[in-house]
């Protein structure tokens, strides 16, 4: 009994001692790279393995890849964070990356694919309705659709929709 005590004793000594050591040398790697950031003439000695536009711009062309293939925006409530964990990044970093190269904050950006959704289905059924665009493109309100698609068409829906019926008509006559 007494040598299997002494055993464990043993290991506990030695795991915390690993431990402390693991510890201290984290902790000077840690400075050793806080240095490196901080101090310019470092920073400028180190080249870089990788550039961090390409990356931002592998995300976001994954993001949109994303949105036009699956259309997440219409699901009910559909967050950056729904989209993040889809993407396995994290959130801050997609919203960064989103407003970097569409210009457009999350919301903004998802009310984009719900508007080009809405003009493709209009396209494939030229019956429909403002309302009904609005509801099948995931809008829960006819304001924000409104807002939303003057937004990015530069017109209200209902302009723009009488506006493609009419050319729609005149090609067929031209036929």
């Amino acid at each position: 009994m007494k040598t299997i005590v002494c055993i464990l004793a043993a290991f506990s000594v030695a795991a915390v001692a690993l431990g402390i050591y693991l510890f201290v040398r984290l902790r000077k790697k840690e400075a050793r790279l806080r240095e490196a950031l901080t101090n310019p003439a470092l920073r400028e000695a180190r080249p870089d393995t990788f550039s961090t536009a390409a990356i931002d711009q592998y995300l976001y062309d994954r993001c949109c890849k994303y949105m036009m293939e699956r259309r997440p925006f219409l699901v009910d409530n559909y967050s950056i964070q729904d989209l993040a964990n889809a993407l396995f990044t994290n959130r801050a970093y997609l919203s960064k990356t989103i407003n970097k190269f569409s210009g457009r904050n999350f919301c903004g950006y998802v009310n984009y694919y719900r508007i080009m959704y809405a003009v493709e289905i209009f396209r494939g059924n030229m019956s429909l309705r403002v309302t009904d665009m609005a509801e099948l493109s995931g809008f829960h309100s006819i304001t924000a659709f409104y807002q939303a698609f003057r937004s990015v068409m530069g017109e209200p829906p209902s302009h723009w929709c009488s506006r493609v019926r009419k050319t729609v008509r005149q090609e067929m006559f031209k036929r």
